[in-house]
């Protein structure tokens, strides 16, 4: 199969992924940007929910049950929408009821006004071919899967999800019954029903998903925080566009480390959550027509997030401190001017203490164990903040456009301090956790503020770009409205004053025509793009390429695990059950090959019965326990993958153990590809 192959799917996942949002938020009077921005967010927060709400109520989990929950979901927004502006009265005020801020066209001149749409469209088509373009470069070939060992868990969680048709974030947990707990499964429920609609394989749907929210769902999220905090102005709309696929720490290094999908799909919803506070606070450029509509949009995205990962809800928390502080300052000075009362500033006051309270509790309470964060630091200070200044974490080339443009918005910023000082304070508070967690000495100051993302690194450089573009486009909207003041000024001069200009420029300013200025300003933002898909990306391009590569050698599956894996349909029944050693990657014998296998996940509890045979299996001949145990589970199968492990463990799986150095009695060889082996047991029979 061919990328162009997957055509269908791709429209698939833009219809799983966008078409509940779209339906509820246009019905609820979201519209034009803000409307395909919100979509995809607020589809997370259905298909995760709904997912919980089904495994609760016993209802099958799959596209039809989706998508028809999707429209009732509408039909009640619809309905709600109506009531309240037949409530509000008829005319202006009543139409603009609920609606938030900047949902009209462009401010373009009138006859200028078709030139919106394509804006937008431009925006969003330059980071989407781009990101597009680099992703199917990593993953080659649709069924390729990324060679690290977290992809165990989330290829077999999709499976489980079509094959259960449960996705419910509440018992996903390892994927075994002895081990249902909870686990993020936002990301898993939507590529699962991706899968279920036509999806050729689970790997395809996985990479094509990751694909749309990578390409699209990021740049939207993107222009939907940025338009909140300048205005819905279009050289910002198309600076956000072309930038936000210029960094190497997010989309792309969630993909080409981990493979952490689920911070992956919650980080590209953050910025939109993010934009949502802003606005419900007040301080957005264009203003909302009442608190409500951000209010519910933010109820609407938010548990798509924490159901897509529950750190990134930290990180919002964290991020969105500034805000808060921000808003009870112009809730002070609004009072000291007598525009407002001062229980309003009593009000923000007391939000302010309730809000820090509980994000502190938050912030203390989601994260894991210190054993489960292990991640040392490893740089200086001095070289954490000239990367964060670089928009190069870990290790990777500066990011000259994106230094330049930064540099460049932290003068704007501190020419307009008092308007813009809370933007500074988001990109400060991001730069603080990734100096803390990659410099910081080991101990409890550093686990409190980057515990809950285990103390990684990785992690923390991918949540940067969220708060760095919005001030890296302030800079280059700067940068672009000065060169169009001068292009300006020349044709105005070459035309009525053509001595303002110097003797060489005369000639050619005469015959420079009206729109100069305008294409001066588009060719920046474009050699701006370009430019951005310089050297910085080529590291995390180059790990992006080499771990999706199945080799003889490769880390999670080689070519012969991978073409065994290809053997397996045609040789166990699909009612059989395969025994295999997950931390070799036999247990992708799920994912891959449809058929059951003990341990799907890496990680886990078992049943005593599935321990037992994990740890015996190969003793089926002598050891009177075993066969009874087979016979139940139908585990007459098992692979050797050999003793590599991705990672591993203290307790070894010695149940296959005899089967490499072929001791085990009762075993029958069914296949044999280079060192990689099926066998079937005989003794049971």
């Amino acid at each position: 199969m061919t990328w162009l192959q997957t055509g269908p799917t791709f429209l698939l996942t833009l219809l799983v992924f966008f078409a509940p949002g779209i339906a509820i938020l246009a019905a609820a009077g979201v519209r034009r940007l803000n409307l395909v921005s919100l979509a995809a967010p607020v589809s997370f927060t259905v298909a995760a929910v709904l997912a919980i709400v089904f495994g609760l109520a016993g209802v099958p989990y799959n596209p039809g049950t989706y998508f028809a929950a999707s429209a009732v979901l509408a039909a009640v927004a619809f309905g709600l929408r109506t009531l309240l502006v037949r409530r509000a009265g008829k005319g202006t005020a009543g139409a603009g009821y609920g609606v938030l801020g900047a949902n009209g066209r462009l401010p373009l001149a009138s006859h200028r006004r078709w030139a919106g749409p394509f804006v937008v469209i431009a925006a969003v088509a330059f980071p989407a071919l781009v990101i597009t373009y680099r992703y199917l470069r990593g993953f080659a070939h649709p069924d390729n899967l990324s060679q690290t060992f977290d992809n165990v868990y989330h290829l077999n969680a999709v499976r489980f999800i079509a094959d259960h048709q449960m996705g419910s974030s509440l018992r996903l947990g390892n994927l075994t019954e002895a081990s249902a707990g909870f686990y993020p499964a936002a990301m898993h429920d939507l590529m699962a029903l991706v899968y279920m609609a036509g999806g050729s394989t689970v790997m395809e749907a996985v990479n094509i998903g990751t694909v749309v929210i990578g390409a699209l769902i990021w740049p939207l999220s993107c222009i939907f925080l940025t338009t909140r905090i300048v205005g819905n102005r279009p050289v910002a709309i198309l600076l956000t566009g072309v930038l936000s696929a210029g960094f190497s720490a997010f989309p792309y290094l969630m993909v080409a480390f981990g493979v952490l999908y689920p911070n992956h799909a919650a980080i590209a919803l953050l910025p939109a959550a993010l934009g949502l506070v802003i606005e419900l606070l007040g301080l957005s450029r264009n203003k909302p027509t009442s608190f409500w509509p951000p209010l519910l949009a933010l109820a609407a995205v938010g548990p798509g997030l924490a159901l897509a990962h529950p750190s990134t809800v930290v990180a919002l928390v964290g991020f969105s401190a500034p805000l808060v502080v921000a808003r009870l300052i112009r809730s002070w000075q609004s009072f000291r001017k007598g525009t407002e009362s001062g229980r309003t500033v009593l009000m923000w006051l007391g939000f302010t203490v309730v809000y820090f309270i509980v994000g502190t509790v938050i912030w203390t309470v989601l994260r894991p164990s210190l054993a489960a964060a292990p991640w040392t630091p490893f740089q200086s200070n001095a070289r954490a903040l000239g990367e964060v200044l670089a928009s190069a974490p870990m290790g990777t080339t500066a990011a000259w456009v994106m230094l330049l443009c930064t540099v460049i918005g932290l003068y704007v910023i501190a020419r307009r301090l008092r308007q813009f000082w809370w933007v500074l304070g988001m990109y400060l508070v991001g730069a603080a956790l990734y100096v803390i967690v990659s410099s910081w000495a080991l101990g409890d100051f550093r686990t409190f503020w980057t515990g809950v993302w285990y103390n990684d690194s990785f992690r923390l450089a991918a949540l940067l770009p969220t708060v760095t573009l919005p001030v890296a486009v302030m800079g280059g909207e700067w940068l672009i409205f000065r060169i169009r003041a001068l292009c300006d000024f020349v044709v105005a001069s070459g035309r009525g004053n053509p001595k303002a200009l110097a003797p060489v420029v005369r000639p050619i300013a005469a015959r420079l025509p009206q729109s100069t200025g305008i294409a001066a300003a588009i060719a920046v933002i474009l050699v701006l793009g370009l430019a951005a898909q310089g050297g910085t990306l080529s590291n995390v391009q180059q790990r992006l390429n080499t771990i999706f590569v199945t080799s003889s050698n490769s880390y999670l599956l080689t070519t012969d695990e991978t073409a065994m894996l290809a053997a397996v349909p045609e040789l166990v029944p699909a009612s059989d059950v395969v025994v295999a050693n997950p931390r070799t990657g036999g247990s992708l014998v799920y994912a891959v090959s449809d058929r059951q296998t003990l341990a799907p996940h890496i990680f886990g509890d078992r049943t005593p019965e599935e321990q037992y045979l994990l740890d015996h299996w190969d003793e089926a001949a002598y050891n009177s326990k075993v066969c009874p145990i087979i016979r139940d589970l139908n585990a007459y199968w098992a692979l050797d993958f050999g003793d590599f492990e991705v990672v591993p463990g203290d307790t070894p799986f010695t149940g296959l153990r005899s089967l490499t150095d072929g001791t085990a009695p009762g075993m029958e060889l069914v296949k044999t590809i280079g060192d990689v082996k099926l066998y079937r047991v005989s003794a049971c029979d």
